[in-house]
C-alpha cells in the first residue's frame, strides 16, 4: 500500500512540475504580447504628438517663421519673438526628449528609434538646442536627455574640428 502511495505521489509531482512549466509558457507569450501591445500602443501616441506639434507649429505663418528662425539663428530675433520662439522650440524640445525617453526605457522598437533618431539628433545639435542649453530652463528637462544631448554635440563639434584640421 504504502509504494502504491508513493507512485501516485510521485505521479501527482511530475503533473505539478509539468503544470507549472506549462503555466510560465503561458505566462510568457502574455507578457510578450503585453510588449506588443505597449510598444503600438506608444507608437500611436508619438505619431498622434507628431502630427499635433506639425500643425500647431504651422498654424500661422508668423509661428513657422518664428520657430524655424529659433531654430536656426535665434540671435536674429527681437526680445518678444525670442521669447515666443523658445516656447514653441521648447515644446519640440519636449517632444524629442519623450523619443529620446521612451527609447532609453526599451518602449521602442529599434526600427522606431531609428526612423526618429535624426529628428532626434537634428533638433539637438541646431543652434535653437544651444540657446536652451545655456539657459537656466535647462533645469525643466531630464537630467539623462540634456547629458545625452551635451555629449553628442560635442562629438559632433570634434567631428567638425577633426574635419577643418584634414583640409
Amino acid at each position: 500500500m504504502k509504494e502504491i502511495l508513493e507512485e501516485y505521489a510521485l505521479v501527482a509531482e511530475i503533473i505539478s512540475a509539468i503544470a507549472v512549466i506549462i503555466s510560465l509558457i503561458f505566462v510568457g507569450l502574455q507578457i510578450r504580447n503585453n510588449t506588443k501591445a505597449t510598444r503600438a500602443s506608444t507608437f500611436h501616441e508619438i505619431a498622434a504628438l507628431d502630427i499635433n506639434i506639425l500643425l500647431s507649429l504651422g498654424s500661422s505663418k508668423e509661428s513657422s517663421r518664428i520657430i524655424s528662425t529659433f531654430r536656426g539663428n535665434p540671435d536674429s530675433l527681437t526680445e518678444e519673438e525670442h521669447n515666443h520662439g523658445f516656447h514653441l522650440f521648447a515644446a519640440e524640445i519636449r517632444h524629442v526628449e519623450n523619443l529620446f525617453l521612451q527609447n532609453e526605457n526599451k518602449m521602442l522598437s529599434k526600427k522606431n528609434w531609428e526612423s526618429r533618431k535624426s529628428l532626434v539628433h537634428g533638433m539637438i545639435l541646431s543652434p535653437g538646442f544651444g540657446a536652451l542649453l545655456s539657459s537656466p530652463n535647462k533645469q525643466f528637462f531630464d537630467g539623462s536627455f540634456i547629458e545625452y544631448a551635451e555629449n553628442l554635440r560635442k562629438r559632433h563639434l570634434k567631428k567638425s574640428d577633426d574635419l577643418e584640421n584634414k583640409d
